[in-house]
């Protein structure tokens, strides 16, 4: 007798879901459930999610297909359960096994991407992947009990969506798929891998620049290219030059050079697996050309950076730190809106 309550979201959550849906939510998003006669307990988790977050929102709409149907053989389908999200619209997400757990919210989040059909990428990043132009599949492996998986996960829905039909994006559930597991010596998760490839693999949750750059040393012809570019861009960012429009990317060793050249300067201390990191880095970004001669820009990676972090005590990010003549006036923790972040800045000059 199965184990699974009768149901799984409770009143409180159904109430938080339906909000989020009605106010993110723009189009339908069909999910296609592929199920058979094994992991029968899986098959009903799935099934039950899959329907309460129907009845939630009815714009999610459920398919149900055999796993040894024609439809699951054209899509190289063979774990039950397994579900594509958006497979009509052209995109290739897909969950081989149960999202339980942890997985679960990495589910929610994928469908209200696909239905917005808009990845939440950054524009920069959504720039380097104009230069992907084969195709590429990325496996990542998961476990419910895994509360970092579902960021490994939804990155590469996010790739998925941003590059429909060039990008597959497979989130595994390691246990319900050993023969897999096994093939890519899957011992810790998330864990990633792309295009087959035993030699591609990457453990825990990858920053996103550099595991976007390893996609597009498998998904791009004009790799070298990129990455000559990249350099260059690299170089010319750390360049302490006079009335930057752009973030001066510091470092450890030209950080002390730069609060000293800048009469009045804002360092953004970010790292790459900060969400909140990534909602004011635009700001920033907007910041440094409206105010390009009055207030100029830094932008310190903490995690590469662990000096300059641990001298100023760092513990929250993203934290602004204001230098003034080289003396450290003040500093704004989280992330704020970009007129109440600018009104706070410039009360410190």
């Amino acid at each position: 007798m199965s184990n699974i309550p009768e149901r799984l979201i409770d009143d409180e959550s159904r109430k938080h879901l339906q909000e989020r849906f009605q106010n993110e939510m723009k189009n339908d998003v069909t999910v296609d459930l592929f199920v058979g006669s094994d992991n029968a307990d899986y098959v009903e988790f799935t099934e039950k999610v899959l329907t309460e977050l129907s009845e939630i929102d009815s714009r999610i709409k459920v398919n149900k297909f055999d796993i040894s149907s024609d439809e699951a053989k054209a899509r190289n389908l063979e774990t039950s359960p397994s579900l594509t999200i958006g497979w009509d619209k052209g995109y290739k997400v897909e969950y081989w096994g149960a999202p339980a757990g942890y997985e679960t919210g990495g589910l929610i989040e994928s469908l209200l991407f696909v239905s917005n059909e808009a990845s939440g990428l950054s524009q920069s990043t959504l720039e380097t992947l104009d230069y992907l132009d084969k195709e590429v599949k990325l496996y990542s492996f998961v476990t419910p009990t895994c509360p970092y998986c579902p960021q490994s996960a939804v990155l590469n829905h996010k790739l998925a969506i941003a590059k429909k039909g060039l990008v597959r994006s497979i989130c595994v559930e390691a246990n319900e798929n050993m023969e897999l597991s096994q093939k890519f010596a899957v011992s810790s998760v998330p864990q990633q891998n792309i295009n087959d490839d035993t030699e591609s693999t990457t453990v825990g949750v990858q920053p996103e620049s550099s595991y976007i750059d390893q996609v597009l040393s498998y998904g791009s012809t004009k790799y070298e290219e990129l990455k000559k570019i990249k350099e260059e861009k690299e170089l010319k960012a750390a360049e302490l030059v006079d009335n930057p429009d752009y973030p001066v990317q510091l470092t450890d060793a030209t950080f002390n050079a730069a609060v000293n050249k800048y009469p009045f300067i804002v360092v953004d201390c970010w790292a790459e697996w900060c969400s909140p990191c990534k909602m004011i880095a635009p700001i920033v970004d907007d910041l440094s050309k409206e105010k390009q001669g009055e207030i100029v820009f830094g932008k310190l990676d903490t995690d590469h950076n662990p000096a300059i972090s641990n001298q100023f005590g760092i513990r929250s990010i993203p934290t602004l730190m204001v230098f003034k003549n080289g003396e450290k006036v003040g500093q704004i923790v989280g992330a704020k809106p970009k007129a109440a972040l600018l009104k706070e800045i410039e009360a410190f000059k």
